[in-house]
């Protein structure tokens, strides 16, 4: 079950009961975890306050069946009796269709209760007809009236097992679909998070502290003063990426960190070729993001963008609301463009799904040339409805 079963936490009565049918349920859904689900919601029903309605009928069809015997001559015990029997049997059939109808099909009704019917039949007929005694009092001209009052009574029976039994097979049929769902849900968030954690180790491109590594090495060797400053950044960069690794969400205030960063390393590397600027309105500091999101469109537009481009290039990341209630936030860059093939390589495909496993129908990702030059690489959040 998805929630706790209130049983467990009930009254003295409702904890007894729940400790004697536990070893029950765990054995049932070692074999039939659906079984075991339905098995639990028909106690919770039954045995809290919901079921009095259905106590209340079945004791109120119970006495009604008692005093039409009652009137036909039979005694009070006699009556009570067959009644408590008759309804007892008949609704521990109706339940036991109804939590397994599968193992039930109308051919396993006939089969199963023709005998039972045969029986009961027999035994309700001598029932109506007031037997007291001997056998051989037994008056075959009565029996047959009893009969014919008792074979229609037997038949509406089965009848009532067969649409049960049908209903009880519906419901199953809609509780697996329902659990097929969230089986599938689960693996896609199983999916989308092992997509996180594949995009987040990629965040740090080997080539990228490789050949930060390497300038850092060649300025400590030649004792330049400019390797302090570039070690503090990539000790930044990879201190706050890697805290990023695992979780579900980040502020995006520090993922911007996480780009200046980033912007501060390339600027030294590439001796200020390539600036960059960041601009996050205040109320959208704590708006969380999957992680590593923001990383990717500025590495998307670095690598293919501003690197590649002869002379100077910059970089801008802003974030900002829209009137409507939503917000957007841009990556642009004045580098070599958008290519007339550009289509998405894996870490634009594995935004596009992160986006929409976090925020849904509510986020749009776009991708396109500015009319300045460059490409703008654009998250639109609308409103929740």
């Amino acid at each position: 079950m998805d929630t706790p079963n209130p049983l467990a936490h009930g009254n003295r009565l409702q904890r007894a009961y729940y400790r004697w049918a536990l070893p029950h349920y765990e054995k049932i859904g070692r074999t039939d975890p659906v079984l075991r689900e339905r098995v639990e919601l028909t106690d919770i029903h039954l045995y809290t306050r919901s079921g009095l309605g259905a106590w209340a009928v079945w004791w109120l069809v119970l006495g009604g069946f008692a005093l039409s015997l009652h009137a036909l001559g039979h005694s009070w015990p006699k009556s009570l009796g067959v009644s408590f029997f008759t309804w007892s049997a008949l609704s521990a059939a109706l339940l036991g269709v109804w939590l397994a109808p599968v193992t039930m099909k109308p051919s396993d009704y006939l089969r199963k209760f023709l005998l039972g019917a045969l029986v009961g039949g027999g035994a309700m007929s001598l029932l109506l007809m007031g037997i007291h005694g001997a056998p051989e009092r037994l008056d075959p001209s009565r029996l047959m009236r009893a009969l014919s009052v008792a074979t229609p009574l037997l038949i509406g029976a089965l009848l009532l097992l067969a649409l049960v039994g049908n209903a009880g097979r519906a419901a199953r049929d809609r509780q697996l679909a329902r659990l097929q769902l969230v089986a599938e849900r689960d693996a896609a968030a199983r999916n989308a998070a092992e997509a996180d954690l594949r995009l987040l180790q990629a965040q740090i491109h080997p080539h990228f502290v490789f050949n930060t590594l390497a300038t850092l090495q060649h300025w400590v060797d030649r004792r330049d003063e400019r390797a302090g400053p570039l070690l503090r950044e990539l000790t930044g960069f990879l201190r706050r990426s890697t805290e990023m690794l695992g979780r579900p969400a980040v502020p995006l205030a520090e993922e911007a960190q996480a780009v200046r960063h980033y912007l501060a390393i390339l600027a030294a590397r590439l001796d200020g070729r390539v600036q960059g600027e960041v601009d996050i309105a205040p109320a959208l500091a704590q708006q969380l993001l999957p992680p590593g999101l923001v990383l990717t469109l500025v590495e998307n537009a670095v690598e293919h963008g501003l690197e590649p481009k002869i002379g100077q290039g910059r970089l801008w990341l802003t974030a900002a609301l829209t009137p409507g209630g939503g917000w957007w936030l841009r990556v642009d860059d004045d580098g070599l463009g958008l290519a007339d093939d550009a289509q998405d390589h894996v870490g634009l495909a594995n935004l596009r799904r992160r986006l929409h496993h976090h925020f849904g129908d509510r986020a749009r990702f776009t991708l396109q040339r500015r009319a300045e030059g460059g490409t703008r690489a654009q998250i639109t959040l609308t409103d929740a409805p």
